[in-house]
């Protein structure tokens, strides 16, 4: 295994990146990605991508039918049938709905004609001067880093901590031009004080991000986040068939929130690679 720190530069250049992702009404790309027709996503969470979407009042959802197959984008369960709020109706491969969202709420969809197709809105208030005396936001704040051989640029986000409550951790990996990288697979661990809050092995990003949640965290201290990449490839392909870096190991820390706009994600400030074999020791040069 390789673990690589990246410095204070990535940090600040990572903050610089990530802070437009946070302007009010945005909008927000869904996708219905290929074989959503054929049943099994749902098992995965992946017949939309992303499948649980939260976003402010007066923001707009774009879906993209990136299938072969026709669908539909219907509010609604499937046990309960449509509810009116919003419907599609019918659009063939390569076409795109969307839907501004007014009121806050949770609104759940699906398709009509693959009902094993569900997603979720989560509508929440913009977030205003009035809400200054909350404890704790869910906003998100990054940083961008890259594989050692610069194939993968991976994006690690999460929520500042807050004694007592849970953390979202997310991660996606893109390459250097921004596009999701489908089928990573890899490995995410979280800690505080020493403690581990969160140890997620064996993970699968089809594309887009992918999201992991905290125990309760016992303080205000930073979380150390750590993914570790396996490699690319289908999960039920024999991992030695898979591709791009592996065994690499990227950390950052989250740094408790000291003011309003104060939130950042640091990199580690210490440049280092692991040769892990099996005869030998763990061998750190720097």
């Amino acid at each position: 295994m390789k673990t690589i720190a990246i410095g204070s530069i990535l940090a600040i250049f990572a903050v610089m990146v990530v802070a437009p992702a946070f302007a009010d009404h945005a909008s927000v790309d869904v996708s219905i990605p290929a074989g959503a027709a054929t049943p099994g996503c749902e098992e995965t969470n992946e017949c939309y991508i992303e499948s649980e979407v939260t976003i402010d009042v007066g923001s707009e959802v774009i879906w993209s039918n990136d299938d072969s197959a026709s669908h539909t984008v219907t509010s609604g369960d499937p046990k309960n049938g449509p509810d009116g709020n919003f419907d599609s109706n019918l659009f063939l491969a390569g076409q795109t709905f969307s839907h501004m969202f007014e009121e806050e709420g949770e609104f759940a969809y699906f398709c009509l004609v693959h009902p094993w197709m569900q997603g979720i809105v989560i509508v929440q208030e913009a977030h205003g001067d009035d809400h200054e005396d909350e404890e704790h936001d869910h906003e998100a704040h990054g940083a961008m880093v890259m594989s050692e051989d610069g194939s993968i640029m991976i994006h690690i986000d999460s929520d500042v901590p807050a004694e007592g409550e849970e953390a979202v951790v997310s991660v996606e990996f893109v390459d250097a031009d921004g596009n999701p990288i489908e089928h990573v697979n890899f490995e995410v661990t979280a800690t505080q004080d020493d403690q581990e809050v969160l140890a997620e092995a064996g993970q699968h990003a089809h594309s887009g991000v992918t999201e992991f949640t905290t125990t309760a965290l016992g303080s205000d201290s930073p979380l150390d986040v750590q993914v570790t990449i396996l490699g690319i490839g289908l999960p039920d392909d024999d991992p030695a068939t898979w591709t791009g870096p592996k065994g690499e190991a990227v950390s950052a820390s989250v740094v408790p929130e000291f003011g309003p706009l104060a939130m950042i994600i640091l990199a580690s400030a210490i440049v280092s690679i692991v040769a892990i074999t099996a005869r030998s020791k763990v061998i750190p040069r720097l």
